[in-house]
């Protein structure tokens, strides 16, 4: 099931609701990822204070995965000189147009 998050605190109830799932205690799922049950806490009390690595481990141990979809607020443009792609409503720095 997909669940659309548009902040990081939002992160925090579908972290919970993972690991409950899975049968994992904060303490079983910090052994796994290799840090302390107090992480683990703090991981799932504010994941927006916490590095994406750290956020993808935790959701790699629970069979979760995240997926980024335009929305279409944004359309992305390629650069026509190196193929990146930037938002059309930033400004290109000189001489990438």
């Amino acid at each position: 099931m997909d669940y659309p998050l548009k902040m990081a605190e939002q992160l925090r109830p579908q972290l919970q609701a993972l690991r409950k799932q899975c049968g994992l205690t904060q303490a079983q799922l910090g052994k796994m990822i290799g840090v302390t049950q107090a992480r683990i806490v703090e991981i799932e009390a504010n994941p927006g204070a916490v590095s994406l690595q750290q956020v993808m481990q935790v959701l790699s141990v629970l069979g979760a995965t995240l997926l980024i979809r335009a929305t279409g607020s944004v359309h992305l443009k390629p650069l026509q000189e190196t193929g990146e792609v930037h938002a059309v409503n930033e400004t290109p720095k000189k001489g990438s147009w």
